[in-house]
């Protein structure tokens, strides 16, 4: 089992699409995945077309009260061959139901969701999708992550939310010391633009090895896909969108599995 969280502490990075076209990606290679949103917005749900009451809130409040263990199948949601677990408003108040609970020290409460995901180790992988920002959940996240992948916007006001990413991957590194930002990657792009080709030059300069040349590039299928509750390779495979996912998890797959 390996987790993939995709993080940006800046919001509207790409996130969301991110996380279920790399699920999707990685269910067309044969893997058994798991996709879980961890943003109070429940985008996914939304996207995906799935309701459910039992979300990611309820199932870290059992795993809390059993002792690590959770009663997992209520909260799985089954979607065109990726299980998912959702998100919606109520996680905001996750931080605030482990202020009350008065045994439960900082590391504790950070080490949750560590404890909550030893339950599904039949997967292969475990897709996080995060809440753009940065706070104990993301934290909690980082700690029992193995690689992080950074979507990102091409604006330097876009690319700012990375240099808070890489400070936390440092803090993070005490706790988890096999955690691996594997790439920071361009979403939405616009190839032939001055913009996209300073910010993309500086960051090979910069980043080196931890930026991607595999970028996706600006696609209307993407709005379509999520109009029609579908990954993208679901709604169009040809896609320039669908074709960036599957190249950027092909490379991931043949660099670091």
């Amino acid at each position: 089992m390996e987790i993939l969280s995709i993080i940006n502490p800046k919001g509207g990075a790409g996130k969301t699409v991110t996380g279920i076209n790399i699920a999707y990606a990685l269910k067309n290679k044969g893997k058994k995945v798991l996709l879980i949103d961890t943003d109070p917005r429940g985008a996914i749900a939304s996207y995906l077309d799935i309701r459910n009451d039992n979300t990611i809130f309820e199932a870290l409040k059992e795993c809390y009260d059993n002792l690590g263990i959770v009663n997992k199948e209520k909260y799985i949601n089954e979607k065109n061959g990726v299980d998912v677990i959702i998100s919606n408003i109520y996680f905001n108040q996750v931080d605030e139901f482990f202020k009350k609970v008065g045994d439960i020290d900082e590391k504790e409460q950070l080490n949750i969701f560590k404890d909550f995901l030893e339950n599904f180790w039949e997967y292969d992988f475990i897709v996080i999708d995060t809440e753009g920002t940065v706070n104990n959940t993301v934290r909690g996240i980082l700690i029992a992550t193995d690689y992080v992948f950074a979507p990102s916007k091409v604006s330097f006001i876009d690319t700012n939310g990375l240099r808070d990413l890489l400070e936390m991957m440092e803090i993070t590194k005490i706790d988890n010391p096999k955690i691996k930002l594997y790439k920071i990657f361009f979403v939405q792009v616009k190839e032939n633009t001055k913009v996209f080709k300073k910010v993309h030059m500086e960051m090979k300069e910069i980043l080196k090895e931890i930026y991607s040349d595999i970028y996706v590039r600006e696609d209307a299928n993407i709005l379509n896909s999520m109009e029609k509750h579908k990954d993208i390779f679901s709604f169009k495979k040809s896609s320039n969108a669908a074709i960036d996912y599957k190249n950027l998890v092909n490379e991931f797959l043949n660099n670091e599995m």
